[in-house]
């Protein structure tokens, strides 16, 4: 129980799409597989795993509200170690990122403090927070392209990220809205309604479908193509479709449909940049 309890805390399935997100933009912008990348991947893991730990200690009383199955406000794990926990993985992923290089452990350590500024302050900021999280997640595909021969090749990808994030996070706070408003968290569900984070939320979704084509201009090739439609565009549609239905009730089973264009989106870029 111990073991999945931490899995469930440091959401080992976000943490591993943050690596492959990380090594993406390496591979997008021309790297070669090479042992730095591989560190600048874990670099990006355990950083991420610090981020979704030290949030979970911010957010322990609202969660014995929304979630209290939760690792902390079950008990299974205490605040405190949780903390310690976070700490850790920031120590650890910002040295990774120094020792691969100057611009990268740079990078590392700032994440890592809005990270925890965010878990802190800013995620309670409605939009702000939105953006903020979309940012730093999308920012994983630039750390990898930081190394790559071509870094610039890595803002494609980020941009799709970004959108995708930006419109889950936003319906996340449809599926928190009554522990938020409990916790004064100010959430565009919260401070503009429910209607209008629903309208937020599909209009940065449909952001991702109206640039999907753009990279075929720019050279992917058919694998690309297949992939942006099936696993991305599809999900998306098949998401907003459901959750207008019943926004509230539905919110947090179209989160969950939104992590396949993540994933998916990822491996179009890697397959249709081969």
């Amino acid at each position: 129980m111990i073991v999945i309890a931490w899995l469930r805390l440091l959401r080992a399935g976000n943490c591993t799409i943050i690596a492959l997100a990380a090594y993406t933009g390496y591979l997008v912008g021309g790297g070669t597989y090479t042992f730095e990348a591989l560190l600048l991947a874990l670099s990006a893991l355990l950083i991420s795993a610090g981020g979704n730990t030290i949030n979970d200690y911010f957010d322990a009383e609202i969660d014995a509200v929304n979630k209290p199955w939760r690792p902390i406000p079950s008990g299974i794990i205490s605040r405190e170690t949780a903390l310690a926990a976070s700490i850790l993985a920031f120590l650890a992923g910002t040295a990774l990122g120094f020792y691969v290089s100057p611009a990268c452990g740079l990078l590392a350590a700032v994440a890592s403090a809005l990270l925890t500024l965010y878990s802190w302050k800013i995620k309670r900021k409605g939009l702000l927070g939105n953006l903020t999280i979309a940012g730093l997640s999308a920012l994983n595909l630039v750390y990898g392209g930081l190394i790559a021969p071509k870094p610039l090749y890595s803002l494609m990808p980020a941009a799709y990220a970004f959108l995708i994030i930006t419109g889950r996070e936003i319906l996340k706070g449809l599926e928190d809205v009554v522990g938020d408003r409990m916790g004064e968290v100010k959430t565009l569900a919260v401070v503009r309604g429910e209607k209008y984070a629903l309208i937020a939320s599909t209009l940065a979704l449909m952001g991702v479908i109206a640039i999907s084509p753009i990279p075929l201009a720019m050279g992917y090739g058919p694998a690309y193509f297949a992939l942006a439609v099936l696993g991305v565009d599809l999900p998306i549609i098949a998401s907003l479709a459901y959750v207008w239905r019943e926004p509230i009730r539905r919110a947090w089973r179209a989160t969950r449909i939104l992590k396949i264009p993540l994933f998916a989106g990822l491996l179009a870029f890697l397959l249709g940049a081969s």
